[in-house]
């Protein structure tokens, strides 16, 4: 798995390849949490090249949504495929973090 995290002002963007799975968690937990400065209001997770996700890389996104809700800031998840997609509907992320694809983000 690769992590690259970019900060500009208040926005990061999270770019994620590969698998997230139980033993990369650690490695991305501590990417994660070196990316967020104390000025960073909202974080973007492009899920573009992941094929899959396991129960711990859903724990961590929610951990990241903690950690945005607790500074009054949001977290937005861009380009899942079909089936990341649908794992994240059904643990109902659409009703509290946007989920969508590339072309409707906003321009960096």
């Amino acid at each position: 798995m690769d992590i690259q995290a970019e900060s500009s002002g208040n926005h990061c963007v999270i770019r994620i390849q590969g698998k997230i799975t139980f033993e990369h968690c650690p490695e991305l937990q501590n990417r994660i949490d070196n990316a967020l400065g104390v000025e960073i209001r909202e974080v973007t997770v492009d899920f573009k090249d992941v094929p899959f996700i396991d129960s711990s890389g859903i724990g961590e996104i929610l951990r990241l949504y903690k950690q945005m809700r607790e500074r009054q800031g949001e977290v937005i998840l861009i380009n899942p495929n079909k089936k990341l997609r649908t794992l994240f509907t059904m643990y109902r992320f659409d009703r509290f973090m946007r989920i969508r694809e590339e072309s409707e983000a906003a321009p960096e």
